[in-house]
């Protein structure tokens, strides 16, 4: 009899230690940059890093493959697990820091994630109404270089971190009335643009594209221009470089 209560006793044990091993299984979201890990604190660079990584998620399948969720796209990889640390396909680490948080290393990037299924509200320092009406402006407060300041994607957007990922990127230079340079990431083509006054609409002429990219033009000040990009509805927060 002490011979069986001794072994049902150990399947018991066994069994709650094989589910505990296995707590970490189902969905995890990205919750916060470490700051721990930081040699230093800029707090305009953490939230805009912050609220382009609100769309990651990992999903840990079962014991070898796992799911990242980010910009719209689902990539599924294998990993394997060493003690508290799950080791990734792609180099980087999953630790386990208790049963509801877990840190994200990926190059120099530690990102802190919770189980579960949520995502935290953006915030924004610029662009912090959900729609702005039209300004009127003169086109040649246009004149000069404009650089992003912030992007806004449209609530709801599926990539909407992407597009405020990209947007970051993008830099104005109105040469003149007529002739604008546009950049995306350090690379710029010039193209001609016009105006519709009526609707404040720009539209960048390029003989070969496709689709001509539209925005609407917002507001215009000394300092600063909101533009509206018409296709996705981002607004993209512009200072003068």
């Amino acid at each position: 009899m002490k011979l069986i209560i001794c072994f049902l006793l150990f399947t018991v044990s066994f069994v709650s230690v094989a589910q505990e091993s296995l707590d970490y299984i189902g969905l995890w979201s990205f919750n916060e940059l470490d700051r721990s890990a930081m040699e230093s604190i800029d707090e305009e660079k953490i939230r805009l890093v912050t609220n382009m990584f609100q769309e990651i998620k990992l999903e840990i399948l079962d014991t070898e493959i796992y799911q990242m969720q980010f910009m719209g796209e689902v990539q599924e990889s294998s990993y394997t697990k060493s003690g508290d640390t799950l080791l990734l396909d792609k180099g980087d680490k999953f630790i386990l820091l208790d049963d509801g948080t877990a840190r994200m290393e990926s190059g120099n990037a530690r990102l802190l994630f919770a189980k579960g299924d949520f995502k935290n509200q953006k915030t924004y320092s610029y662009l912090t109404e959900d729609k702005y009406a039209l300004q009127s402006f003169k086109t040649e407060s246009l004149l000069g270089k404009w650089k992003v300041q912030e992007v806004k994607a449209a609530e709801g957007v599926e990539g909407g971190g992407m597009y405020e990922m990209i947007g970051m990127m993008i830099t104005f230079n109105f040469i003149t009335e007529e002739e604008v340079a546009l950049g995306i990431s350090g690379i710029q083509t010039v193209e001609e643009y016009q105006i519709d006054m009526d609707t404040q609409e720009l539209v960048f002429i390029k003989p070969d594209a496709e689709e001509n990219r539209m925005y609407a033009i917002i507001q215009v000040s000394e300092e600063y221009m909101i533009v509206q990009h018409l296709k996705e509805k981002t607004y993209l927060y512009m200072v003068r470089e």
